[in-house]
């Protein structure tokens, strides 16, 4: 059966690492919040859950109510993003609001966070509303635990990012003068991802309440920018297939749909139990990808398997899919993301 091995070392190693440089760099009271959306990128939710509750972690961002409620119990905070509850939730369970909608949707004393756009024009409300919405929140009777946003230029070279930074210091700014005007509690703030922490607290030091750390934990962090991090993370996730079966084909016959692929020279070949059902991308003849052994994944892949010229029971299909990203132009994120939730998944 398929496999994602997920390393609990790793993991810790990467977190150790990211908090060490940005403690060094800001202020000791930044907190590190573990981002654990889309299945924990495609790890597993629980699993990374479980190891991140075991490091220490206080506060999880998720995607929606339904991965809230599974993590609820190891964590004193969990945000969802996305989307209102559907049926009962934890207290401790904070729900995103992007619109008035939301706000009216809440039940009074549910905790929210505010999200503001300071540059991305992606989500979150304009800074010209921060009044509006957060009276509305104080009269509707919720409890506004943080502000923020998202810099989404943090990989880039890119003035824009030191513009959004600009934008979410005013917003920050405007948010403790209504604390003061309206009389609630000052909520948290922060507005960076892993790179764009990185990058904050080498250049100017991070003066956010907490990051959120997400694809850096994992292993990955693929900037333009250079930085003392990425070449010492650790990759957490390995996938690993099982033999189907094996069989000898001589010179000339031709495997699997289509007949891709025609053997050049007699070959023993075997099929893995990995496939674009499993949501491992479909290996077309447009694409030349490799196991971490160099074993070509020979075109096409099929939903339930692809094939191989060995016979090895078990092969490691990646430990870095960095690579595979580059051979399906595109990024490491979806590749990840894409594993299927039915993988099993075993913490070392």
């Amino acid at each position: 059966m398929a496999e994602i091995i997920l390393d609990s070392k790793a993991y810790k190693h990467n977190l150790n690492l990211i908090s060490s440089h940005i403690g060094s760099h800001s202020s000791p009271n930044v907190e590190l919040a573990a981002v654990l959306k889309d299945n924990a990128y495609g790890h597993g939710l629980n699993e990374i859950a479980s190891i991140a509750a075991e490091y220490g972690i206080k506060s999880v961002f998720v995607k929606n109510h339904n991965e809230a409620i599974q993590v609820c119990e190891l964590f004193p905070q969990v945000t969802a993003l996305y989307g209102m509850p559907q049926g009962d939730f934890a207290k401790n369970i904070a729900f995103v609001i992007h619109d008035k909608e939301h706000i009216s949707a809440l039940p009074k004393g549910t905790k929210v966070e505010l999200k503001v756009n300071a540059g991305m024009n992606r989500n979150g409300i304009q800074p010209s509303e921060l009044q509006s919405f957060i009276k509305d929140i104080l009269q509707k009777g919720l409890e506004l635990i943080g502000v923020f946003s998202h810099n989404g230029y943090g990989d880039d070279l890119d003035s824009a990012f030191f513009d959004t930074q600009s934008n979410f210091a005013l917003i920050k700014q405007e948010v403790l003068h209504l604390s003061q005007k309206y009389g609630f509690a000052p909520p948290r703030f922060h507005s960076l991802s892993t790179s764009g922490a990185i990058r904050v607290a080498s250049e100017s030091g991070i003066t956010d309440d907490l990051v959120r750390i997400g694809i850096g934990a994992y292993g990955y962090l693929d900037v333009s920018f250079k930085n003392p991090i990425s070449a010492k993370l650790q990759k957490v996730a390995s996938l690993y297939a099982d033999r189907v079966s094996t069989r000898f084909l001589h010179k000339g016959e031709r495997i699997g749909y289509s007949g891709c692929t025609t053997l050049e020279s007699p070959q023993v070949i075997s099929t893995y139990d990995i496939g674009y059902g499993d949501g491992f991308f479909r290996v077309s003849e447009h694409h030349k990808v490799h196991t971490t052994n160099g074993l070509q994944i020979l075109p096409r892949s099929s939903m339930d398997c692809f094939s191989c010229f060995c016979d090895e029971p078990r092969i490691c299909v990646f430990k870095d899919v960095s690579e595979l990203a580059k051979a399906f132009g595109t990024i490491s994120y979806e590749i990840l993301t894409h594993l299927s939730p039915s993988i099993k998944r075993t913490i070392i």
